[in-house]
């Protein structure tokens, strides 16, 4: 091979070289654009810069909170963070005075650019007191009895028939396999017949997660039977037999944005007060907080009546 033939194969190869260096980090750009929505803890450990440059925008600028909260000590949490276009990152954080506060945090998001400024920013929601709170759990209650629906189900099961409906004493209950996912967002309308988009979250994202069970009540007495659905009325056990009782869903919904990923079709909160006349039924969700990863046994019922649901 003549020296010039052997420049001209080198030349080749370096420029082979380049073009699949070139499609490598395309293609890693691309991956990278493609990692769009994270919530929580997640969004502050992949967006760092720009989730550290809203929060501190926000400590710093609180005056946009308006005479009431310009001047109080907030404190702040990191609800998404969303890739946008351009490399801008939109950051979501609620908001609520540090002491005193029981209600709905104030929801803000900001456009973040991967210098760390803020582009824009917008204020979604103030903080709300608990009068609003109570509103809600009106609404959603009303929601709960929207499904509220006659019954022909037939009276007695078959020896073959569901594993998961179960006959108590004045109820008969279904209730599905649990299902688990580390945020549970869901579409509902409050008082006023307005929808928002609403979610929930874990109080230790770091190592628990929320899992939410479809339950249908059926009153099969001649009777009317008053449900109380709180904390009391039914425990998930895992497979080491720890016992999980179900979360307040109306205490702990709170607005936001669209998240498609965690969504979960049909979902309708059993909270609060319940009336099943004769023959009549209701379906809703009950949610627990279990450590990341859990398997699941049995759901025990006990308002009104005492059902053992077996998963294994």
């Amino acid at each position: 091979m003549t020296e010039e033939n052997r420049t001209e194969q080198n030349s080749a190869e370096e420029s082979q070289g380049t073009e699949e260096d070139t499609g490598v980090t395309a293609s890693t750009e691309l991956a990278v654009e493609s990692a769009s929505f994270e919530f929580g803890e997640e969004a502050t450990k992949n967006f760092p810069n720009q989730v550290s440059a809203a929060l501190s925008y926000a400590r710093a600028n609180k005056y946009e909170y308006g005479p009431r909260l310009r001047d109080a000590d907030l404190t702040w949490n990191v609800v998404s963070a969303e890739r946008m276009s351009g490399g801008i990152v939109r950051v979501r954080l609620e908001f609520m005075p540090t002491s005193g506060f029981r209600g709905n945090p104030g929801l803000e998001y900001m456009d973040i650019d991967g210098s760390g400024a803020v582009l824009a920013r917008r204020q979604l929601s103030i903080p709300k007191e608990n009068k609003p709170v109570v509103l809600m759990a009106i609404a959603t209650f009303s929601v709960i009895l929207a499904v509220v629906s006659i019954s022909m189900m037939t009276v007695f099961k078959s020896e073959g028939g569901d594993p998961l409906y179960i006959a108590g004493r004045t109820l008969w209950i279904r209730a599905e396999e649990p299902k688990q996912q580390q945020f549970i967002t869901y579409r509902g309308s409050d008082i006023d017949g307005t929808v928002y988009n609403w979610a929930m979250k874990p109080e230790d994202e770091a190592n628990n997660e929320l899992v939410y069970v479809k339950i249908t009540l059926i009153n099969q007495t001649s009777g009317t039977v008053n449900l109380v659905v709180d904390e009391s009325s039914s425990t998930l056990l895992d497979t080491k037999r720890t016992a999980y009782e179900p979360i307040d869903t109306i205490a702990r919904a709170y607005t936001t944005e669209a998240a498609p990923k965690y969504a979960v079709a049909g979902f309708v909160p059993m909270w609060g007060t319940v009336k099943l006349n004769a023959n009549e039924q209701v379906t809703g969700m009950m949610v627990y907080e279990l450590p990341r990863d859990s398997s699941f046994s049995e759901l025990r019922w006990t308002a009104s009546d005492s059902v053992s649901i077996r998963y294994q």
